[in-house]
């Protein structure tokens, strides 16, 4: 069972310590508790002993002379005579309860300690009870006890706290390698975690994940090179073959059959432009930020020339382009990287086209925030299912579904964008729709409500 609260190495060292630490201390302490205990105990023996034997030394038989006790103190002394004891004097109370041991030395009977002392005279076989309370010895016992258990939990409280400290000053160089890890991105691979010269076990991972970082730099630079050549290489020979197909378009003459294959095929050509102009959009970003040629454009009108570019793609599955323009907005001009944008509601409203329903509408709404100085742009369609997962959809190369075409670029390329412009992307969905919605701000003065 996973536990309610993440426990780091700095916790769990403290934790172990503090474990240890409270094992051996209960250990130690229990053993000197009963040390000390009996060494109490020896001693408060030898105490009655030494007194009971002085007051049997001031005991005289014949005359009876008996010594008074001290106070709390009760004694009963004793004469034997032909293997009986006669009772000369016992202290009024408890001692009538108290029956006389057999051997001497010290008991403990009715909360009572009892010394038993005979006389060494054979002149004077008298025998001596001292029976003395045992509530201070047991006092004594359990404050013992408490100072003990005290020392323990303050030991241990304070064993914790330094164990801590001592843990988060020994975790400073791990903290720097995390710190510096989260930083790292495709970006700055070059940028090394930090090495110290301990020459411990920090150094060696600093040094492993350093060499792991080399490694994959060099795999991404490969890859990314790949990809920019690639894409230049493709930008050239695909203007030429649009260039000739809209030349071949414009003789007189054509076939119709002829003149409906050279459209295709130049739809598919600029289509194949778009993608290859995303693949250097990629390229850039993956290597850094690429430019933003900020220039005022109306959004508007970007909107309506992406409809009608994929117009095709929509009359094809039969879909209802429904565009809906905020009224209460004065105009629609935006800074921004036009070409950029153009990517962006491209792919959105191409995603919409490929997974939305057929005979169905595809609606984009175009307006200003209320709470937020943004133009927003939404596209919703509706889905087959009731809810699309879309927890992975701005996750490079993710597709959702793998029947599909694409790359799994679109909706990451999108996002990319969009936060290069300071802007935001939402997506959602439910209730058989799904839906898009980005919002980019908009400069001073700009827009007039």
């Amino acid at each position: 069972m996973p536990l309610p609260f993440p426990m780091g190495i700095k916790l769990k060292i403290t934790l172990a310590f503090s474990a240890v630490f409270i094992l051996l201390s209960f250990l130690f302490n229990l053993i000197g508790y009963q040390r000390i205990r009996t060494m109490l105990i020896e001693d408060s023996n030898r105490y009655l002993q030494s007194r009971a034997a002085t007051l049997l030394e001031k005991t005289e038989v014949d005359p009876a002379i008996i010594p008074l006790p001290d106070k709390n103190s009760y004694i009963r002394v004793l004469y034997r005579t032909e293997g009986r004891g006669r009772v000369l004097f016992e202290s009024p109370g408890i001692m009538a309860r108290i029956m006389t041991p057999m051997t001497p030395g010290v008991t403990d009977t009715l909360g009572m300690r009892v010394a038993f002392v005979r006389s060494t005279s054979e002149d004077i076989p008298a025998e001596l009870v001292l029976a003395v309370s045992n509530v201070q010895l047991q006092s004594n016992l359990r404050l013992l006890l408490s100072m003990l258990l005290f020392s323990s939990i303050l030991s241990v409280l304070i064993s914790g706290l330094v164990s801590y400290i001592l843990a988060r000053i020994l975790m400073l160089p791990l903290q720097r390698i995390i710190h510096a890890a989260r930083n790292i991105n495709t970006n700055k691979m070059r940028d090394p975690i930090p090495v110290n010269g301990t020459r411990d076990e920090l150094h060696e991972l600093s040094v492993t994940i350093n060499e792991m970082m080399q490694r994959i730099d060099e795999s991404l630079q490969q890859q990314q090179n790949f990809f920019g050549s690639a894409s230049h290489e493709l930008k050239t020979p695909l203007a030429i073959l649009r260039t000739e197909l809209e030349v071949g378009l414009r003789k007189q003459g054509l076939e119709e059959g002829l003149r409906h294959l050279l459209s295709n095929q130049l739809e598919e050509i600029s289509r194949l432009q778009e993608i290859v102009n995303e693949f250097l959009v990629v390229s850039q970003l993956r290597v850094g930020s690429p430019s933003i040629y900020r220039q005022p454009f109306d959004l508007s009108v970007l909107v309506v020339k992406v409809f009608n570019q994929l117009l095709p793609l929509l009359r094809q599955k039969n879909l209802e382009p429904i565009i809906r323009f905020d009224e209460e907005v004065a105009d629609f001009i935006i800074v921004a990287d036009q070409d950029k944008l153009r990517i962006v509601l491209l792919n959105l409203l191409e995603n919409a086209a490929k997974y939305g329903v057929s005979d169905t509408a595809i609606t984009c709404k175009v307006g200003k925030a209320a709470m937020a100085e943004e133009l927003t742009v939404q596209f919703t369609n509706v889905t087959n299912i009731e809810k699309v997962s879309t927890e992975n959809l701005q996750v490079a190369f993710y597709r959702s579904d793998l029947v599909q075409k694409g790359a799994g670029l679109g909706l990451w390329l999108c996002n990319e964008i969009i936060r290069l412009h300071g802007g935001r992307i939402h997506i959602s969905s439910g209730n058989h729709q799904f839906q898009v919605e980005i919002g980019l701000p908009i400069a001073d003065g700009l827009i007039r409500n």
